[in-house]
């Protein structure tokens, strides 16, 4: 068994952190991650341990923990995996319409995204907040822009 030094794995430490701090991902499945990298690894890093240990703290907590790690100041995280995982829960129903349109607009903060993205995320957001206050569009409509949208990134 080889150990994993998280140096090796930054970008997924980044696309971990991102997606906790978007509400993808809970705090007891990366405590649950980390725990299982300690299990296979014949020498476990003590960021693994000291994150599987992380189950009492908060998430906040927990997100600053890999913000020191990762010397954290701007998103590096690749977006693309973050808004396939998002796709996957919103289709098996995790999260509402309106519960996805807000966590797709926090990974803006947590991600790097092409312009296109962003527009996209930007206009989403702009359009439900329109039609749910009956000003412009309908639900219905922004509804399927979204499904148009993270379908894209389904796999």
């Amino acid at each position: 068994m080889q150990s994993t030094n998280p140096k090796n794995i930054l970008t997924n430490l980044h696309l971990i952190r991102a997606g906790l701090a978007s509400g993808l991902l809970t705090k007891e499945e990366v405590v649950d991650w980390a725990d299982k990298l300690i299990i296979k690894d014949e020498k476990p890093d003590i960021f693994f341990i000291d994150l599987a240990m992380s189950s009492s703290k908060s998430k906040n907590d927990i997100i600053h923990y890999f913000n020191d790690y990762l010397n954290f100041e701007s998103p590096l995280a690749p977006g693309r995996p973050l808004l396939g995982l998002l796709y996957s829960q919103y289709k098996n129903r995790q999260f509402n319409l309106k519960q996805t349109i807000c966590k797709l607009y926090s990974l803006k903060f947590e991600a790097i995204f092409t312009e296109r993205e962003e527009g996209h995320i930007y206009s989403i957001d702009g359009e439900y907040e329109l039609a749910e206050n009956k000003i412009y569009g309908t639900i219905e409509n922004v509804q399927i822009q979204l499904e148009n949208f993270l379908i894209l990134y389904k796999d």
